[in-house]
């Protein structure tokens, strides 16, 4: 199951170390779970360079998510995302500050793009936002390729259950899916007040 991947890894020389990071860059911006290619993230380049490319990936990616959205303002956000899950972040951003925002990027069930794109329709600081995103994505980063390369390790060892790591990974990508989405429908029932265009105050 593994080892056709791992050979088109292998083969692809230097390449993969820059697609790799930019398809973490591309999951970071648009509402895709991220767990999955994190894990395969693990299970190809091991857990220190798997996590390495998907903390890196992330951080990028979040980054261009906040310019994007300060420089295209919430109409842009509102197309990608809904309108409560702005809302959601907005309120909190404003009132707890940068204690809120590391706060949500450590809640696994904060949708990760949502943050992005509505921190940077508020008045957080541009650092506030970088460096609080590169300390909560982190433990998020850290487990899933490490589960990605003990996944790969326990197949290695025992590739009789193949068949059943391929079911786990199925099952896997199907929970991911159905957590964003209900994920999604929350959000929108928790955030039900309109958001404010214009931040009045600069979050420190």
């Amino acid at each position: 199951m593994l080892d056709p991947i791992v050979d088109l890894i292998e083969n692809s020389g230097a390449w993969v170390y820059l697609l790799a990071p930019l398809f973490m860059i591309v999951v970071a911006i648009l509402p895709i779970p991220a767990e999955i290619p994190a894990m395969l993230n693990g299970m190809v380049f091991g857990s220190t360079v798997g996590a390495l490319i998907t903390w890196s990936g992330g951080l990028v990616g979040a980054i261009v998510s906040f310019e994007l959205a300060r420089r295209f303002g919430r109409p842009l956000g509102e197309k990608l995302l809904s309108r409560q899950a702005l809302a959601r972040t907005d309120r909190v951003a404003l009132s707890a500050g940068w204690p809120g925002l590391l706060t949500l990027r450590l809640i696994p069930t904060v949708a990760f793009t949502a943050v992005n794109w509505a921190a940077g329709l508020t008045a957080i600081r541009r650092w506030t936002f970088w460096w609080t995103t590169a300390v909560g994505i982190t433990p998020g980063a850290i487990l899933f390729t490490m589960s990605g390369t003990g996944l790969a390790a326990f197949y290695r060892h025992n590739p009789e259950f193949a068949p059943a790591l391929l079911v786990l990974a199925l099952f896997a990508a199907g929970f991911a899916v159905y957590r964003y989405r209900r994920l999604a429908s929350r959000t929108d029932a928790i955030g039900n007040s309109a958001i404010p265009a214009t931040p009045q105050r600069r979050v420190p």
